[in-house]
């Protein structure tokens, strides 16, 4: 029965049961995670089942449950803390076989910001894992249906993506940077310490929840930023943790470095022999790079007037559009592998226009433009994006590499306005810096398995690669003219996940990635 129709007493006993059997832990552990462990030893989490937030669907298995820790694990041995500082959202999917489940699947989503229960959907239908093992969906701390979350109601997400024709009513920068001042008022009013929602935090309160829980092990599942709490938890709690998947993998050292600028030449000139392969992308587009160098010809002499659909008011203003928007918007493109198939064609349809060949319709316009990213930063926290990016991104930043990394993409760059909002909202925002340890590799025994598209723009394989290099017990899997989030994409990641789960230690058949590659959109829909 649901478990919001049972009394306390009887849903402390349903979660036990759904959580099953305490397995042994896993006695390894570095030195230097035992360090940090000892400066941050949390207390249990105080869990409190209730009801689900959301309707429960037929024949599904779901416990919801709040962990309450504190907001400064640092405070733990405080005896005036308050009792209760953080409410962290947690939602159990069980298993659909009748044992006990070994050791369940905890799932981090990505952002930062974003909810761990926003994935219910992709984990409901997730039979390969959910066969014999349950999956915990974390709303980390300041996201989802935790307490607090770090809403910044006065802005869109999209308006810190470097991309102006995603913003809700194409409004300049300073006005972005006003209303997120707005919002940063706002919840330091609130008493609440933005510096306490940062990842070191989050790995904490996963080892709080665990030990809260009573169990000795499990398994963790991070996408994106998510892989960053993993990669953490691996330091404060190693001994908890059976085994990490990585999916798109975001390093602990910082992300507004030259790998990510030197990511959009790589990714366009593999784009180039993609395409260039493919039978029919080659047919339809034999000169895609010749196509786009004419492109930025054309627009660094005149701008195209196109007329776009302003987001917040939906009417259709004109607009000039320039070389740095066409990049910007092929760019948003590439992120996803769905996407990411049409920008062979908005390339070479673009240049067709521009040689006065072709018109472009209003939708055409509008998929080039304006390309969809609501269902990526779609509820996402910002306060608690901001929070984390100011914290241990922001402070990292060599602009000397950075410039390096410009002159060699310069015409992929002809604007260097990368990471711009961050930098004049970041100086306000207050959080200080991360430990100072944080941004160092990860060294870990712990069987990880990672998943990385060799084309994604968003967290490049070269993440992943330098993640690997302190993981001895590593094994990073590679698909082929993927983008971003490979867990959700592929079912073949999905069922090397779950045959990983079910063996960490042992071999593992990753044939079904070999035979993957990419697929291009030749027609309009």
């Amino acid at each position: 029965m649901p478990i919001s129709l049972v009394s306390r007493t009887t849903r402390l006993a349903l979660l036990a049961c759904a959580l099953g059997a305490v397995w042994p832990a896993n006695a390894a552990a570095e030195a230097d995670d035992a360090t940090v462990q000892a400066a941050h030893p949390p207390a249990p989490a105080r869990i409190e089942p209730g009801p689900c937030p959301f309707a429960i669907p037929p024949g599904e298995i779901a416990y919801c449950m709040t962990a309450w820790v504190p907001e400064s694990h640092g405070d733990a041995d405080d005896p005036d803390r308050p009792a209760e500082g953080v409410g962290i959202n947690l939602v159990l999917l069980g298993n659909f076989i009748e044992r006990p489940d070994p050791d369940p699947l905890v799932f981090l989503s990505g952002g930062p910001g974003q909810a761990g229960s926003s994935a219910l959907s992709i984990f409901g239908n997730a039979l390969e894992i959910r066969r014999n093992r349950g999956i915990l969906l974390v709303d980390q701390r300041g996201t989802g249906a935790s307490e607090p979350r770090l809403d910044c109601p006065q802005t869109e997400a999209t308006e810190l993506d470097d991309f102006r024709l995603n913003d809700p009513d194409f409004d300049p920068m300073e006005s972005v940077v006003s209303r997120l001042r707005d919002c940063h008022a706002d919840l330091v009013a609130r008493a609440i310490d933005l510096s306490a929602f940062d990842t070191r935090s989050a790995a904490l309160d996963l080892k709080a929840i665990r030990t809260g829980l009573g169990l000795n092990r499990w398994n963790l599942l991070g996408t994106s930023y998510g892989t960053r709490v993993a990669l953490d938890a691996l330091r404060v709690d190693p001994e908890g943790i059976r085994s990490v998947i990585l999916n798109s993998t975001l390093p602990t050292s910082g992300t507004f470095d030259a790998v990510s600028v030197n990511a959009r030449g790589d990714l366009f000139e593999k784009l180039y022999e993609s395409c260039a392969a493919d039978k029919d992308c080659h047919a339809a587009f034999p000169a895609l790079r010749q196509d786009l160098e004419h492109i930025a010809a054309h627009l660094e002499e005149a701008p195209l007037r196109l007329y776009l659909r302003e987001p917040a008011s939906e009417e259709l203003r004109r607009q000039e559009v320039g070389w740095n928007d066409v990049l910007g918007a092929l760019y948003k493109h590439m992120a996803f592998t769905p996407s990411a198939a049409a920008v062979p064609r908005y390339i070479h349809e673009l240049a067709q226009v521009l040689r006065g060949r072709a018109n472009l319709n209003d939708d055409e316009v509008a998929r080039i433009f304006q390309p969809g990213l609501e269902d990526v930063v779609d509820e996402l926290a910002m306060g608690m994006h901001l929070s984390v990016r100011c914290r241990e991104d922001f402070p990292l930043i060599d602009d000397a590499a950075l410039d390096e990394a410009y002159e060699a993409n310069a015409f992929y760059y002809p604007e260097r306005a990368v990471f711009r909002e961050y930098r004049r909202v970041c100086p306000f925002w207050d959080v200080g810096e991360a430990e100072p340890d944080f941004g160092a590799p990860v060294s870990s025994d712990v069987p990880v398995l990672m998943l990385a598209g060799d084309a994604d723009p968003l967290t490049p394989i070269q993440w992943a690669r330098q993640a690997k290099a302190g993981l001895s017990n590593a094994r990073l899997v590679t698909f082929r003219g993927m983008a971003h989030d490979i867990f959700d994409t592929l079912p073949c990641a999905r069922a090397i996940t779950a045959n990983f789960l079910d063996a960490p230690g042992g071999e593992l058949d990753t044939s079904c990635a070999e035979g993957i590659a990419p697929a291009f959109g030749i027609e309009q829909d």
